[in-house]
């Protein structure tokens, strides 16, 4: 229902902001103005500004907003204080799955830094120069490239009989993660075999039995992640990381900046779940196509500040549309774009009816270097998702 608070602001953006265009050139001189002036004048020099080459960001087009048509109009929910109501929303009739909360000592304490899991599905090899100096015909690695938009990984496409690399064990379909501490996740196949042939090199060329006679090779197995997560216990962390440290600034391909941007860096992106209850008993397991009935609450790592959940109030107030209700319903593996968290596709796979998980997800796969300031979140912020399986296809039997 839209109350008469935001039905006005409803309005008065479509009559003042049929072009949204209109807002994002105007020049910040005129937001400083229009500050400074009354109602009627505000609405005149919004007629009267000309575009300029200038773009404004999201928070100068509210800022205009708010001169233009007053604070008493805009949504009351900025920097408001959530609040889980899982509990107090529930009825005795429910089953005990609705109103699960993460045990006890589970929660993260308020303002603790908390580092990335290590990742539990990577392989590592070290191998010596008297390995490299027998070889014969090569490591035996043929390396391919799998690209996702504008993002690719360089992959293990075959592997030679008889070669060192069957010899180790390293496997069709493993990602390469690095050559003796060189990113191989920031490069393509072309940069890994020069990374590869540089290392072979320093080390037959390093003196016999020295600490640098010898490389390390680290691969990604995909299939141990989904394994881990398939066979979750209580007792244990799952991780994987789905981007790598380093620069993440906007270039072309010569290295130049892209226009607006500006240098940005990022630490290693991991994924972790683990489980916080265990089901009593599972006969099927969740995954892709699935129609999925959760209770979750979201918050912010760092600060432990709620920010997002199945049923929550926001400074004391009920959430419009919500109709306090516990669950929600989404199918894994096929929401929309930014309708729901990414990082729930990767961690509830495999979950089980009456389960309760934790799921970390880090920036990228959250609200990235900008964050959401109005509902707690900071930037490069690290969210914590604690979410119950209620139901799977509509059954809530295990």
């Amino acid at each position: 229902m839209i109350t008469t608070m935001n039905r006005a602001f409803l309005l008065l953006t479509v009559a003042v902001l049929s072009v949204d265009a209109a807002v994002a050139f105007l020049h910040p001189q005129v937001l400083l103005k229009a500050s400074k002036v009354g109602v009627s004048e505000k609405m005149e020099i919004f007629k009267s500004a000309q575009p300029t080459s200038t773009i404004l960001e999201a928070h100068h087009r509210r800022e205009f907003l708010s001169a233009l048509v007053g604070s008493s109009v805009l949504p009351q929910y900025a920097n408001g204080i959530m609040t889980d109501e899982t509990l107090s929303f529930a009825t005795p009739s429910l089953d005990s799955s609705y109103t699960q909360q993460s045990p006890a000592g589970s929660v993260s304490s308020a303002n603790s830094s908390v580092a990335a899991a290590a990742p539990t599905d990577e392989i590592t090899f070290t191998i010596t120069k008297t390995e490299l100096q027998n070889m014969k015909g090569g490591f035996g690695l043929e390396l391919g490239e799998v690209e996702f938009r504008t993002n690719f990984r360089v992959v293990v496409k075959s592997v030679t009989p008889n070669s060192l690399a069957e010899r180790i064990g390293v496997q069709k379909g493993w990602i390469v993660v690095s050559v003796n501490g060189a990113d191989g996740e920031r490069t393509d196949a072309s940069g890994v075999a020069t990374y590869f042939s540089r290392a072979v090199k320093s080390v037959l060329n390093d003196p016999d039995g020295s600490d640098e006679a010898k490389m390390t090779l680290t691969f990604r197995d995909p299939s141990v992640f989904r394994s881990n997560l398939n066979n979750l216990t209580s007792n244990e962390q799952v991780s994987t990381k789905v981007a790598p440290a380093g620069d993440t600034t906007q270039r072309y391909a010569d290295g130049t900046l892209r226009p607006g941007a500006t240098v940005t860096e990022q630490q290693d992106q991991v994924v972790s779940v683990s489980q916080l209850i265990a089901p009593t008993m599972c006969k099927r397991k969740a995954t892709t196509d699935d129609l999925l009935e959760i209770s979750y609450i979201g918050t912010v790592q760092d600060t432990g500040a709620i920010f997002d959940g199945s049923a929550v109030k926001i400074n004391g107030e009920a959430v419009p549309g919500r109709g306090n209700d516990i669950s929600i319903f989404f199918v894994l593996g096929k929401q929309p774009f930014g309708q729901f968290p990414p990082g729930w596709d990767v961690g509830l796979e495999s979950m089980c009816v009456g389960e309760r998980r934790r799921i970390i997800i880090p920036p990228v796969l959250g609200y990235g270097s900008v964050g959401v300031p109005r509902r707690g979140i900071p930037p490069n912020a690290t969210l914590q998702y604690d979410i119950t399986l209620v139901s799977l296809n509509g059954l809530a039997t295990p």
